[in-house]
């Protein structure tokens, strides 16, 4: 018995020197952990328990034992149910269409988003199936550790390169490390997640997917029988919304290229960089107002009766909604660059309701949206990065709601009030009021919570916290907002800024739940609007500008120099002799791949922002393609898929570049 508890002494020590030197955070929270044991802040909950050949962990308050049989053999079991079929314990990395051939010729403006690598998508949905197998497993999960004995008999049978490691429970955790030799595992590529919450997680998962994205197409995993199921959700939900499934890559590129059309047209351009200071307009209370299930025909009511005492921001989605009850909006936000969006602006007299409203609207924003408001009053941001205007940028969430609050936020207006942003769906399943008009939708309740193979940004629900309630249901298109508000808001917010969430849907971190009828609106004043506008287009003023200057133009120019850089690297790769062995291939597209994506300068990190959405959708394609032992013919799909590959990349190069020179063109004229 000495000798097993020496052995385990002497693997838990190993274990911390491996983490103090490799995950310095996994050690800080243990030591925390310690710390409270030692203070008696914290009881343990289990005591590790030797019997005769096998560790088990036993739970103080029941007395049930975790494994109530032979670790070691049921660790042996676990490594026995893990296979290389693709269909089989496994996470599929994101969704591809089929039947494109048919489709091609009904794509819309999103559709388009990704249009040049429909063809490759098609090959590759042609030359494999679902049920067939890997022929190695490179990157792998696992759901719950236990004592985590398992872990090494997964990693003998498998030898994947990298791992990602979950567990909730922290105690349980420091019990594993006497029983498991992580240390022995110091030459694979190691993520973990130990008690983190949700929005932790999320951010090292992203990491997880970012380090070698090309072995994506299919994630296979673990889950450790007693160990919860909410990362699951997780997984699924940071999966669907990985910016080049929920954003093309064509998408962006128009993005860009739009935002450069009204820099030649006199607009204002907004800089939201960073906070705004002191206004006295800023210190009037500000409504944010979306079309959420919250905004119902009580909530309306009451906003006739008071809206003129709030500056009131309106996502161009409420709209009609807004006419049809004769509120008018101070300030509209508006994001979505496709065609359907601009519905939101038809249907009732804009011109004279929209007169003195003041537009904050994204350089995506259709050019048939902003003519429905006076051009002195309308705001561009970039986004994404562009840069086109020295050091002026705009935090943009995944939606125009989180957007909102965001640029509200930054704007400095101390008092902000939420109403119809919910980030979930009714008790009825409403994922919007019945006054949106394009993208209402009822769902099926009983589907709530339950897993489903299938990947979806809009129908796969999971609970969250609410805010008026208990828990919500959310979808990975809301919870990628909730997500990115309680990572930014931290850092927007300053100490006297309050943000009131009036809704019956998702919690978000930073803000206070408040009810609609708490709100003390007697001691509010009741505002001149008149005055509302001078202020807000003063304000405005003061971080913007119209015209590029000539460090600005000299800049443009470098992003055209290295677009022709990467057509060289293109022109090169292509010239060079195509690889017939997969492996050399493999290796020469990597290479390709490295030499085009470099680090982010304000001169390369839109075109290098480009080819990573195009590579992270089809390096995935192409990897998993060439890992299927079923494949045959290899030499012949190399040819093909490269060609199906470069056809896309040479496109993204040529059309960036002629929007540039285009654009050069104009500004010399």
């Amino acid at each position: 018995m000495q000798s097993i508890e020496k052995k385990a002494i002497e693997t838990y020590h190993n274990n911390i020197n491996f983490l103090k030197e490799q995950h310095p955070q996994i050690i800080k929270k243990i030591q925390l952990f310690e710390l409270a044991l030692e203070n008696g802040e914290y009881q343990e909950h289990y005591a590790l328990d030797y019997k005769e050949s096998y560790f088990d962990v036993q739970e103080s308050a029941s007395q049930n034992y975790l494994y109530n049989t032979n670790s070691n053999i049921i660790s042996e079991e676990f490594a026995k149910q893990i296979n290389y079929q693709k269909n089989s314990q496994t996470f599929e990395g994101f969704p591809l269409y089929y039947e494109y051939e048919k489709m091609q010729n009904k794509f819309d403006d999103k559709t388009r988003g990704i249009e040049d690598i429909y063809p490759l998508m098609s090959y590759y949905l042609n030359h494999t199936k679902p049920t067939d197998t890997m022929k190695t497993i490179e990157k792998f999960i696992i759901i719950g550790v236990g004592l985590g004995m398992h872990i090494l008999t997964i990693d003998q049978k498998i030898q994947a390169d990298e791992y990602f490691i979950i567990e909730d429970d922290l105690e349980l955790f420091r019990l594993s490390l006497f029983t498991t030799p992580y240390y022995q595992l110091k030459d694979k590529t190691l993520f973990f997640s130990i008690a983190d919450n949700k929005k932790d997680f999320t951010s090292k998962f992203k990491i997880f997917l970012e380090n070698s994205f090309f072995k994506n197409r299919y994630l296979k995993y673990f889950h450790f029988p007693a160990h919860s199921k909410e990362k699951i959700n997780l997984i699924k939900n940071a999966l669907a919304s990985q910016a080049f499934v929920t954003f093309g890559y064509r998408t962006t590129l128009e993005k860009y290229i739009r935002t450069l059309n009204y820099l030649n047209s006199g607009y204002n351009f907004l800089n939201l960089t960073t906070h705004f200071k002191e206004s006295d307009i800023t210190k009037k209370p500000l409504l944010i107002l979306a079309s959420g299930p919250s905004l119902n025909e009580e909530k309306l009511q009451w906003l006739q009766k008071n809206h003129k005492k709030f500056t009131l921001l309106a996502l161009s989605a409420t709209l009609k909604t807004l006419y049809e009850h004769n509120i008018k909006p101070d300030i509209v936000t508006h994001l979505d660059g496709f065609e359907t969006s601009i519905q939101h602006l038809q249907g009732f007299e804009q011109k004279e309701f929209l007169k003195d409203a003041i537009a904050i609207v994204g350089g995506f924003t259709p050019p048939q949206v902003l003519q429905y408001f006076q051009q002195e009053n309308i705001y561009i941001l970039e986004e994404h990065n562009t840069f086109y205007n020295e050091e002026f940028n705009a935090i943009t969430g995944p939606c125009v709601g989180s957007s909102s609050i965001m640029w509200a936020t930054t704007i400095g207006f101390e008092d902000i009030y939420l109403l119809g942003i919910d980030f979930a769906v009714s008790k009825t399943g409403a994922s919007h009021s019945q006054t949106h008009q394009l993208t209402q939708k009822s769902y099926d309740t009983d589907k709530f919570g339950k897993l489903s193979q299938k990947i979806s940004f809009r129908g796969d629900f999971f609970e969250v916290k609410g805010n008026l309630q208990e828990k919500v249901f959310t979808n990975p298109l809301f919870f990628s907002s909730i997500h990115a508000l309680n990572t930014t808001l931290p850092i927007l917010q300053h100490k006297q800024q309050k943000i009131y969430n009036l809704n019956n849907g998702a919690y978000i971190n930073n803000t206070i739940t408040k009810k609609i009828e708490s709100v003390a609106i007697s001691t509010f004043q009741t505002l001149d609007k008149q005055e509302v506008h001078e202020k807000l287009s003063k304000l405005l003023q003061t971080y913007s500008k119209r015209k590029l200057s000539k460090d600005d133009i000299s800049s443009l120019k470098q992003r055209l120099a290295f677009a022709k850089e990467i057509k060289g690297y293109i022109q090169q790769y292509q010239s060079a002799p195509l690889q017939k062995q997969v492996q050399s291939y493999l290796y020469n597209l990597i290479s390709l791949a490295l030499a085009i994506l470099q680090p982010p300068t304000r001169e390369n990190s839109n075109l290098v922002s480009l080819y990573d959405l195009y590579l992270s959708y089809t390096m995935p394609i192409i990897f998993d393609l060439f890992n299927t032992k079923e494949l045959k013919n290899e030499k012949k799909h190399i040819k093909n898929v490269d060609a199906m590959l470069l056809n896309g990349m040479i496109k993204i190069e040529r059309i960036y570049e002629e929007a540039l020179t285009n654009f050069l063109n104009e500004k010399v004229q």
